[in-house]
Parts: structure tokens; C-alpha cells; sequence
């Protein structure tokens, strides 16, 4: 008899690879299990998913671990990562090659180091459990405080609207109207040299997509 499969509602700050490990199942298996189909074709990314979706998961939680009473009891976990690639920006110098840590993997963990690419780019992985980070670029005197999560779908108007902030082309936080957002659209396709419509097309989302890297 099949196990029985109950719906979760997405959180902000879930992503499906954490959901999985907390499950004990496959990332892939759990993304593709048929009473999935209607999200995974929904989502196109299924790391990126929308507070409020609805996703499957095992009723029973994963198999606990043996325990014997009166010994020494000894294990070793192995929690998988995700990876998180992002493109650093500043108005005021460029962010090309600069030295980067990543702090607060794990408590009392080494923090991460690398360089960013000659685009800015700084890539890592962190472990799935992992809900904020914080960039260091000791060079450049900046610190970035990073939420692993909490990207919306960019075919959501809250996924526009987080890419739109993170390029400054909204404001970093605080509401936004409508106009707001179809004048900063207007700012972004000019830079890119799209038609000027401030409008969402395909073509807009194609290249804020590449622009943002998801």
C-alpha cells in the first residue's frame, strides 16, 4: 500500500530542497512525484517557489535513529547544500575580483572565502537548513546580509518586484504602486535597450531574468 502524501503550504523563506531533506526524500523524487504535477508545471524553477503554494510531502516523517541506552551513540549526518550564486553591485566602485567571506553557515564554522568573477558575480554553497547569510567584502568595506529563500518567481508580480529592488531600480523596501513599478520597468528596458513599454513582456523577462541570474 502506498504511503500516504498530505499538502503543505509554502512559507516564506521554504525552498524545495530543505523541504526534502526535513522529509527524508529526494529533492528531484519529491519535485516529481504526481501529486507535484500541477506545481511543477506551474513553477518552472523548483527552487524558486511563491508563499502560498502548495506542495505534497510524506505523512510520515523520516525513520528516526537507533538509540541503545547505556552506550555511546555516534553519527554522522550529511546535509546537503544549495547553491547560491549572486552578482554584487555598487554605484560608488566595481565589485570585479574583490575578496568575499561568507559568515554565519553554521555556528562556529570558518566563514567562506572567495573572489568574485570579473562580472561581480560571487558563487557558494550553504547547507539546505541555512536561512540568512552574511557577505563580507573586507576590500570594499561592505557587508551584505543575504535571505536564502526568499526569491518569489519572477512570472509573480512580487518576483518582479524583488528583482526591480535588488537591481535599484525600486526602492529597497517599503510599497510600491503600480506606477512605480511600470516606471522602473521603463528604467530597465532602457538600459537594456528593449522597446519602452513598461510593460512585462517575454522579452522583459527574459532579460531580468539573465540580468538578476535567476
Amino acid at each position: 500500500m502506498a504511503k500516504p502524501w498530505v499538502p503543505y503550504v509554502i512559507q516564506q523563506g521554504d525552498h524545495l530542497r530543505k523541504l526534502a531533506f526535513r522529509a527524508g526524500i529526494d529533492a528531484e523524487t519529491l519535485w516529481r512525484h504526481e501529486k507535484n504535477q500541477e506545481l511543477s508545471s506551474r513553477r518552472k524553477n523548483m527552487d524558486l517557489l511563491l508563499p502560498g503554494d502548495v506542495l505534497h510531502v510524506p505523512a510520515e516523517p523520516a525513520p528516526a535513529l537507533d538509540l541503545h541506552v547505556g552506550t555511546m551513540n555516534r553519527y554522522k549526518a550529511k546535509v546537503p547544500a544549495m547553491h547560491v550564486k549572486l552578482k554584487l553591485e555598487s554605484a560608488m566602485r566595481s565589485l570585479a575580483g574583490q575578496r568575499f567571506e561568507v559568515h554565519g553557515v553554521s555556528e562556529g564554522a570558518e566563514p567562506i572565502g572567495g573572489t568574485t568573477t570579473a562580472e561581480g558575480e560571487a558563487a557558494f554553497d550553504v547547507p539546505v537548513l541555512v536561512r540568512e547569510v552574511e557577505i563580507r567584502l573586507p576590500d570594499a568595506g561592505l557587508v551584505i546580509p543575504v535571505l536564502v529563500g526568499d526569491l518569489d518567481p519572477i512570472d509573480e508580480p512580487s518576483g518582479v518586484i524583488e528583482r526591480l529592488r535588488n537591481l535599484g531600480f525600486l526602492p529597497p523596501a517599503g510599497e510600491v504602486e503600480a506606477e512605480d513599478v511600470t516606471l522602473a520597468l521603463m528604467a530597465f528596458q532602457t538600459e537594456q535597450r528593449l522597446p519602452v513599454t513598461g510593460a512585462m513582456d517575454d522579452e522583459t523577462r527574459r532579460a531580468l531574468e539573465e540580468r538578476h541570474l535567476l
